[in-house]
């Protein structure tokens, strides 16, 4: 149930500021009450509604600021991640397969031939499974989940994590970005298996501020009167 309502919000289906009713809810998702009741007090938790007294939940709205703190955090925990897979070191396997994803990347952004839609999107997907994978190889629950919360920005990303317009999408995986994130994958990689857990950690975390930079500008010259100081 809190999987359904939380995919509704992150693709749009349920409005930012939009109060949840329990009872349209249920009979809309053919369910009882309960684990609607059940589902909306776990989205609260993970910061996607806010519970108003005597009103009931309603969707979060996020702003350019809540971009900016959710990936400052992404960047240190995933920079944590880093350091505590160089800690331990990658055996041949793991090596071997963050090795071939960085080739897969290299072949699509090299691939000859316009930098489209469809090879932006196909980038998005190659970025993301680089980042889970690595949260995969720390082999921390904990941190897997805290990165996890800190990606739910609906304000951004859909339920798939990707960017939900094409301006967003294309300001983030612009051909030149693209290259330059490929170049931070490398670097993150190299480091990782020369067991060089502080240039790894402050490598993906340059990386991810990066990031976190180019989606504040979008947000702020997107709603200016809604940005507050960021710096």
């Amino acid at each position: 149930m809190a999987d359904t309502l939380r995919d509704r919000i992150f693709d749009g289906e349920i409005a930012p500021g939009s109060h949840l009713m329990e009872i349209s809810l249920a009979n809309e998702l053919g369910v009882s009450r309960t684990p609607v009741r059940g589902a909306m007090a776990r989205l609260a938790d993970e910061g996607l509604l806010v519970y108003l007294p005597n009103k009931g939940f309603q969707v979060r709205r996020f702003n350019a600021k809540d971009v900016y703190d959710a990936f400052s955090v992404r960047a240190t925990l995933e920079g944590m991640c880093c350091r505590l897979i160089a800690e331990v070191g990658l055996d041949g396997k793991a090596l071997s397969e963050l090795t071939a994803m960085l080739d897969e990347q290299h072949e699509l952004l090299h691939h000859t031939g316009e930098w489209s839609d469809g090879r932006a999107a196909r980038w998005q997907d190659l970025d993301v499974a680089f980042h889970q994978k690595l949260l995969a190889l720390a082999d921390n629950r904990w941190l897997t989940e805290a990165v996890q919360r800190a990606s739910q920005l609906p304000i951004i990303f859909d339920s798939k994590l990707r960017p939900h317009n094409r301006d967003a999408s294309m300001l983030l995986h612009k051909h030149e970005h693209a290259l330059q994130a490929f170049a931070d994958h490398c670097r993150i990689v190299e480091a990782l298996g020369r067991q060089e857990a502080g240039v790894a950690e402050a490598a993906m975390r340059d990386h991810i501020n990066a990031n976190r930079d180019l989606l504040v500008l979008y947000l702020s010259q997107k709603n200016p009167s809604r940005t507050r100081a960021l710096a």
